[in-house]
């Protein structure tokens, strides 16, 4: 077969060529100039990530070295003002070291803003103070100024940290019953009994499962409300305020505190006056009639047995205080049955005793009964299940100041 040439035809091939050469080397400059992009982009939003977690962690030592907690939370106040300052400072000098210079005005996409706010989330007023870093970074490109005039490209990014200060165990109610089931029989929950008044001042009364009211009892909550998470079974008590059904129950992370160490630690009963310390019970605990137990500044751990203390001993308890530091003893908790503690907690007061300090026995069915001396009982009591009331009339004074209390938290917000 003859082939036969047309002169019209040479030299297409090179203009495919040269084309196809062009498409490619786009590509390539796509490539180069997407990869320069991402990789400062992502450069920028970890140094963003690294300056607010840095002023996180500077606000949150200040509102711990200063003792600014969620029960005196002020926005407006000048302790939240200076420990704003200090997470903005901080947030700044950890921006420049990582060779990124911002500064107080993030108008332009480019600097921090501290802010301190609530929201109320359904069970309580969550109080935080916020840093919000923003950065702005320009990439020069290779391939796409070619198509965009100014010959760069701008990356924004945003990372915000969220400070939380020290707050009360339990989203800081009084009284916590953490069973979640049902009204059935008569112990499951929180159960109000008897015949008296139960007074409680702040705080108020929530439990995850069932409220339940025996007898004809008075209930009355005030700086405080009461909630259920399940099942709402009144009988003949009256309730003040009318309780309401939460959205959402108080997950252990809300009340769980670490062990003690016991070591050098462990003793069979407590009589007398008590040095403060630690006290790890190595069995059960009875306080009986006649005894008296005077303590200020312990800690009374019971691993295993249960804690039974009778209306006509002389009880007089207080947890320690938060400095000078306690340790091993627990500031703020003045019982503390572990969650696999399944024995009960019983306290009947008289008008000669008192407790102060955090009542924490998450496995267990605490059972308070009345002594009829306001702020006799000066304490959150969190149990499993929990029953208060009796014959006479129940005080319990809630301050944030003298429990237990999670430390300032901190988080990558966004």
């Amino acid at each position: 077969m003859k082939n036969i040439n047309h002169p019209s035809e040479k030299g297409q091939a090179i203009i495919f060529l040269v084309v196809g050469i062009v498409i490619f080397m786009g590509f390539v400059g796509l490539a180069i100039d997407g990869g320069m992009v991402y990789a400062d982009r992502r450069n920028a939003q970890n140094v963003a990530d690294s300056a607010a977690l840095a002023g996180a962690a500077s606000t949150s030592q200040y509102l711990e070295d200063h003792h600014i907690y969620y029960s005196g939370w002020n926005c407006d106040s000048m302790d939240v003002w200076y420990a704003k300052v200090s997470g903005l400072n901080s947030a700044i000098n950890r921006a420049a070291a990582n060779e990124i210079p911002i500064d107080a005005d993030n108008t332009d996409r480019n600097g921090v803003l501290v802010t301190c706010g609530e929201a109320y989330n359904g069970l309580y007023m969550d109080r935080f103070i916020d840093i919000t870093v923003d950065i702005s970074n320009t990439t020069p490109t290779s391939f796409v100024h070619l198509f965009v005039p100014q010959g760069s490209l701008t990356n924004h990014v945003t990372a915000v940290a969220r400070v939380r200060p020290r707050q009360p165990l339990a989203l800081g109610y009084a009284i916590v019953a953490l069973n979640p089931a049902n009204c059935s029989g008569h112990s499951n929950g929180l159960t109000i009994h008897g015949t008296a008044d139960i007074i409680v001042d702040g705080g108020g009364a929530f439990t995850n499962g069932c409220l339940r009211g025996d007898g004809q009892p008075f209930l009355d909550v005030t700086n405080g409300s009461i909630a259920y998470g399940a099942q709402f079974s009144p009988g003949n008590a009256d309730w003040t305020p009318a309780p309401f059904q939460a959205s959402t129950t108080i997950p252990p992370t809300l009340y769980d505190v670490a062990e003690p160490d016991c070591t050098g630690h462990w003793v069979s009963g407590l009589k007398g006056t008590l040095e403060p310390g630690l006290y790890c019970i190595n069995n059960n605990l009875m306080i009986n009639a006649h005894d008296t137990v005077i303590g200020n500044g312990v800690t009374i751990f019971v691993p295993n047995g249960y804690v039974h203390i009778n209306g006509n001993a002389t009880v007089q308890l207080s947890a320690p205080a938060y400095t000078p530091d306690p340790s091993p003893a627990i500031p703020g908790v003045l019982f503390f049955l572990p969650a696999y503690n399944k024995n009960e907690l019983s306290i009947n007061g008289n008008s000669d005793s008192y407790f102060q300090g955090t009542i924490l026995a998450t496995g267990s069915e605490v059972d308070v009964e009345g002594n009829s001396v306001i702020n006799g009982y000066r304490t959150q009591i969190i149990g499993w299940d929990v029953e208060i009331g009796g014959t006479a009339d129940t005080f319990v004074l809630f301050d944030a100041n003298t429990l237990h209390s999670k430390p300032t938290t901190m988080e990558l917000f966004r």
